[in-house]
């Protein structure tokens, strides 16, 4: 992945700067570990066991890339926060899901919770 260029969707969820510990917080949540936590570590396992091609990341492209965005796009962002963007970043930037399914998904995903 050559420089990262910004993903309008992922840049609108880091501004609003719903990290885990504040979540918690207002809802009383003690567990300090994010409840997709688990989710997002069975992925990047997946990914990193999968020979689909240059499209998906090999496990020393997506830690480079988890650095390089963590350390920059994503840096305002707490860990496992920046993790989880960093890797939706690369996907999107591969064209592994495009931003408007991205969008759909978290929306539905945000009208579940809201529900």
């Amino acid at each position: 992945m050559d420089a990262p260029d910004s993903i309008a969707t992922l840049q609108q969820i880091a501004e609003r700067n719903q990290v885990w510990s504040r979540m918690a917080a207002k809802y009383g949540v003690e567990n300090p570990v994010p409840p997709w936590k688990t989710s997002l570590d069975g992925l990047c396992d997946a990914l990193d066991k999968a020979a689909c091609g240059p499209e998906v990341l090999t496990f020393k492209e997506r830690r480079d890339e988890e650095d390089a965005l963590s350390a920059t796009v994503y840096a305002d962002l707490p860990y496992p926060e920046n993790q989880l963007m960093a890797l939706a970043h690369s996907l999107v930037a591969r064209g592994v899901i495009d931003e408007a399914e991205l969008q759909q998904r978290l929306t539905a995903i945000r009208a579940r919770l809201e529900a």
